[in-house]
């Protein structure tokens, strides 16, 4: 109180742009070597200055706070930059305020006998602001031992880098100090004291929910350091309970997870549906899912490498087979939801060189925004070579760097790249193996014709065999057969009569050769041309599209059918073309 005191009545201003450093609210565990280095680099005869590296959260704070504690013979100072800044104005005054701060400084040890230790953080902000702030500085440092001045200066690595050490006069009058977020251990110490601070300690049995804590902040937040994160999501469940009064426990941990991150830790799946999942939704591909179910099994099971993306697919096969809507289940399967959770990028949009960087700036963007999905690169041979290049980089690294210079990960992500590259071969394949409705495992046979084929193509169509290196599983999708066809189109008339009943209250019969010429009159009906997709597209803009306009017609029509006029191709194999077309009427 003291030292305050004549902080304002007698140092203008220390007193105006510092204040005494508070101490810890909380115990300091697991920084006894950062405070011997602190300690240690103060004792210095001449250069008894330090810069603390570390992420933002890391507690560089509260080392000094812990250092302090042990060094009752200083007078701690905590610096505020921001306030130098904004009352100095422009560089020329920030020079002169900061010569004047240091000089009081010095007449502050001369006067009281008492040793200063300025604490800076932020310290970058100071140093980019001008040379002639940084020289103003420099003298400080130089004789901080003779002038019984000590600087403590912290900032973030990237800071560093970015303001700080191309200087290397200024760099040489600090002692580095790395400041490492805690581990494991140490984290949870410190989780239990802030329980205790909070008391709520009577909430947990054992250390469980620490550790729970720990480790789905390490997964889903990332880019946030330690103890930081964790600490802010102890404090939500702490203002949780008080409000509701709920148990601290794994149910309330998976909502604040869910309500500040979006993540849904509660939803698990279940490795003994993960085949029969997707055999439900992905008609005929046997091989294909059985590819997909093995490699995910390494994921649920948490055995998975975790310095690349959960897992890396290349899903191979002509157009229309059912690629993205494989994609889609996935997403389903593994997060509960295939909308949000599923991010495609069209890799047609990204064929020019000046696409890179805004491939970059939209990927690391919506994986900054969702961290946890299923990346869909679609037809990625498309992409220009430097676009891929940065697909190289997160495939190895599981990382990207964004607009700001933030790092973004990549680990909780499911990367699937799709390519019709060395689609001839399919075709070869459907003209031996036509059936694709046992266990598919004929596409064994065919799996180094598949990777020869996908890493020989060339010209527009070229798959980079760079990436092929990359990828952790080839998902081979077999050309699908007529029955399979039909079986996707039923599904899809089914759930257009369903629909119109929900949504007008009108009842659709559909004559069985609207089946028939859907698709069994198809022009493009070679496996490489289309597969069910020009079905599914004839059927929107033939049968949906007749239905929506006789229903907005004919508002008071309760019962309708859709009917085919005319001689179909598949019934008269001599006609070269078809007068067939869809009708849509009133049943009477």
């Amino acid at each position: 109180m003291f030292a305050d005191v004549r902080l304002n009545e007698s140092y203008e201003l220390l007193g105006r742009l510092s204040q005494p450093m508070k101490m810890a609210e909380r115990a300091i565990v697991g920084r006894e070597h950062e405070k011997t280095q602190l300690l240690a680099s103060m004792n210095r005869p001449e250069l008894c200055n330090a810069l603390m590296l570390a992420p933002a959260g890391s507690g560089k704070t509260s080392v000094v706070q812990a250092t302090m504690a042990s060094d009752p013979k200083r007078l701690y100072l905590e610096v505020d930059p921001a306030r130098m800044i904004s009352e100095a104005g422009n560089a020329e005054n920030m020079a002169a305020m900061l010569k004047g701060f240091f000089d009081e400084a010095e007449r502050f040890v001369a006067d009281e006998g008492l040793e200063l230790v300025l604490f800076i953080d932020e310290f970058h902000q100071i140093i980019q602001l001008s040379d002639a702030a940084v020289e103003a500085i420099k003298p400080v440092l130089a004789a901080s031992g003779a002038r019984g001045i000590r600087v403590i200066a912290a900032t973030t690595y990237d800071e560093f880098h970015l303001h700080i050490s191309a200087n290397q006069p200024l760099v040489e009058r600090l002692q580095r100090i790395n400041l490492s977020p805690p581990d494991e251990e140490t984290t949870v110490q410190i989780l239990e004291g802030m329980a205790q601070r909070y008391d709520v300690a009577d909430q947990f049995l054992d250390d469980h929910i620490f550790r729970l804590i720990y480790e789905y902040t390490q997964r889903y937040m990332p880019a946030n350091a330690q103890p930081r994160k964790s600490i802010l999501v102890l404090d939500s469940m702490v203002g949780w309970h008080r409000h509701t009064k709920r148990a601290i426990d794994k149910d309330l941990l998976a909502d604040v997870l869910m309500e500040s991150l979006n993540v849904n830790v509660a939803f698990r799946v279940d490795g003994t549906k993960i085949k029969r999942q997707l055999d439900s939704k992905v008609l005929s591909q046997d091989l294909a899912t059985s590819v997909l179910a093995r490699r995910l099994q390494l994921c649920v099971a948490d055995l998975n490498d975790k310095t690349r993306p959960q897992a890396s697919l290349l899903f191979a096969g002509s157009t229309g087979v059912g690629k993205s809507e494989t994609a889609k289940q996935l997403a389903k399967l593994l997060f509960g939801d295939d909308q949000r959770h599923l991010i495609r990028m069209d890799m047609t949009e990204y064929a020019t060189e000046d696409s890179l960087a805004a491939f970059r700036s939209e990927l690391t963007k919506r994986v900054w925004d969702l961290s946890h999905a299923v990346l869909l690169f679609d037809e990625v041979e498309k992409a220009h070579s430097m676009v891929t290049r940065v697909l190289l980089q997160v495939l190895d690294d599981g990382r990207l760097s964004d607009d700001n210079n933030r790092e973004v990960s990549f680990l909780n992500t499911y990367i699937v790249l799709t390519t019709n590259a060395g689609s001839e071969i399919f075709s070869t394949i459907a003209q031996y193996e036509p059936d694709d409705t046992g266990s598919g495992k004929q596409l064994l046979h065919y799996e180094k014709l598949i990777r020869r084929s996908i890493s020989s193509t060339s010209g527009d169509n070229r798959f980079p065999p760079e990436l092929l290196g990359r990828i952790d599983s080839i998902v081979p999708f077999q050309p699908l057969s007529l029955p399979t066809q039909q079986k996707i189109i039923k599904t899809k008339l089914r759930g257009l009569v369903q629909e119109v009943l929900v949504k007008h209250n009108v009842a659709v019969t559909i004559d069985e050769r609207v089946l028939q010429y859907l698709i069994d009159d198809r022009s493009d009906s070679d496996s490489d041309a289309g597969g069910a997709r020009a079905a599914v597209a004839k059927m929107t803009d033939e049968v949906t599209t007749a239905v929506a306009l006789f229903v907005n017609e004919h508002p008071v029509e309760r019962r309708i059918r859709i009917d085919v006029e005319g001689e179909l191709v598949s019934d008269h194999k001599s006609l070269l073309t078809s007068d067939a077309h869809v009708v849509v009427s009133a049943m009477r």
